[in-house]
C-alpha cells in the first residue's frame, strides 16, 4: 500500500523562537561549545547575518547532545559533545543568532551498526545495502525509524532550536559499479519520492506545533534533469508542501566537467549558483517555501578561489532578489568568507 502524502499542511500557532533569519554559516558541534564557535557566532552577528547551522546529528550518525530518549539511552546514541544543549543554544540566541539544528537523516554508520534491522537491504537479500562509498543507508520508510527520529526532533524542539534542517534526506546515489538494486520498506508499491515526502511529513509534524521550522538540504543537480531527483527520491514539488525552508546546494566544484557548457564548473559560481537557485524557485512558485541557498566556502577544484568568489555567488542570488544563503565550509574556517559579506 502506497504511503498517503497528500494531506495538507497542518495550520499550526506561529510561535516566535528568535529573530528573522539573514544569512550565516555551518558549524560543527565540536566547533560550537569552543571559543571558536562563540566567536565565529559574534563576528557573523557584526556583519548583519544570525543564522548558525550546528550540528546535531552529523554523519557519523550520532547525537551530539546528551540524549535522554530511552532508546537514545539504550543504544548509546548521545555523546557530551554539546554538554548543555539548551545553553549552548540560550547563549548563541543572546548574540543574536538564529539556530539550526542540522540533523542528518539517511546515512547513520551508528544507527547501521546498532540497528540494522532498519536499513535498506540489497535486493532479494536481507543484508544491509551500502553505497559505492561503502555506506549504509538507513531505509526511509521503516516506520520504526520514523518513530524514534519523531521522539528525537521533538526533545531538539523543547531544547530551544529555532529549526530544523535535515540532510541527506534521500536515498543513496548507487551502489559499488552503480548498482541500485536494494528494496525499503513498502519498495513493491511506494516510488522513493513518495517515501522520502512521507518520512519529512512524519517526522516535521512533530516539532511545527513548537514554531520550529522545518528545512531540508537538496542535491543541486535535482533541479537540472528529470533523473537524479527519481534516483534519491527528492522531488521539491512535493516536499515543498511539508517543509518551510529548502536548502539547494549548487556548490559549483560538484558539477562535472562540460556541464552547462562549461569546462570547469567549479571556476563559474556566479552561473552554477544563479541557475540553480532561479531553477529551485520556478519549481517552488506559489508554495511559500523560503529557498536559502548554501554557498560554497571551499577551494575544491576552484584554480581562483578568494573573497571575489564568495562574492560572485551571493551576487547571482541578490540579482534573484534572494538575501538567505548559508556559506559550507567543513572545517569552520570563514576567513576568506568575511571580507564578501554584505
Amino acid at each position: 500500500m502506497a504511503f498517503n502524502v497528500g494531506q495538507p499542511v497542518l495550520t499550526l500557532p506561529d510561535i516566535s523562537r528568535g529573530p528573522l533569519p539573514t544569512y550565516g554559516i555551518y558549524i560543527t558541534s565540536h566547533t560550537a561549545v569552543t571559543e571558536k564557535g562563540s566567536r565565529l557566532a559574534e563576528q557573523l552577528v557584526k556583519k548583519g547575518g544570525n543564522i548558525l547551522v550546528m550540528d546535531i546529528q552529523g554523519s557519523g550518525g550520532r547525537l551530539a547532545y546528551n540524549s535522554q530518549l530511552p532508546l537514545s539511552v539504550e543504544l548509546d546514541n548521545r555523546s557530551n559533545q554539546i554538554p548543555d544543549l539548551k545553553a549552548k543554544i540560550n547563549e548563541f540566541h543572546d548574540d543574536g543568532a538564529y539556530v539550526v539544528a542540522r540533523f542528518v537523516l539517511f546515512k547513520s554508520p551508528f544507527l547501521a551498526a546498532h540497528k540494522p534491522e532498519w536499513t535498506i537491504k540489497a535486493k532479494g537479500t536481507n543484508r544491509p545495502y551500502s553505497n559505492r562509498e561503502g555506506a549504509i543507508w538507513m531505509d526511509p520508510a521503516n516506520p520504526e525509524l520514523l518513530a524514534y527520529y519523531k521522539q528525537v526532533v521533538k526533545e531538539l524542539a523543547l531544547s530551544g532550536v529555532d529549526e530544523v534542517q535535515f540532510d541527506y534526506v534521500r536515498f543513496p546515489e548507487a551502489g559499488a559499479g552503480g548498482n541500485i538494486g536494494y528494496s525499503f520498506t513498502g519498495s513493491e508499491t511506494t516510488a522513493r519520492d513518495d517515501a522520502i515526502v512521507n518520512a519529512v511529513r512524519e517526522i516535521g509534524h512533530e516539532v511545527r506545533e513548537f514554531g520550529v521550522k522545518i528545512g531540508v538540504d537538496i542535491f543541486g543537480i535535482v533541479v537540472w534533469d528529470n533523473i537524479s531527483w527519481k534516483l534519491i527520491g527528492q522531488n521539491i514539488s512535493k516536499l515543498d508542501d511539508y517543509v518551510d525552508v529548502i536548502y539547494p546546494m549548487p556548490y559549483p566544484s560538484h558539477f562535472g566537467p562540460g556541464w552547462g557548457g562549461h569546462t570547469n564548473p567549479a571556476d563559474e559560481p556566479y552561473f552554477f549558483v544563479g541557475e540553480t537557485a532561479k531553477k529551485f524557485a520556478e519549481q517552488t512558485e506559489g508554495s511559500g517555501v523560503i529557498i536559502r541557498t548554501w554557498l560554497q566556502g571551499f577551494n575544491l577544484r576552484v584554480t581562483n578561489y578568494g573573497p571575489n568568489y564568495i562574492r560572485e555567488q551571493i551576487r547571482a542570488l541578490h540579482d534573484l532578489g534572494m538575501d538567505q544563503f548559508v556559506i559550507w565550509n567543513a572545517a569552520n574556517n570563514y576567513e576568506v568568507s568575511w571580507p564578501a559579506l554584505p
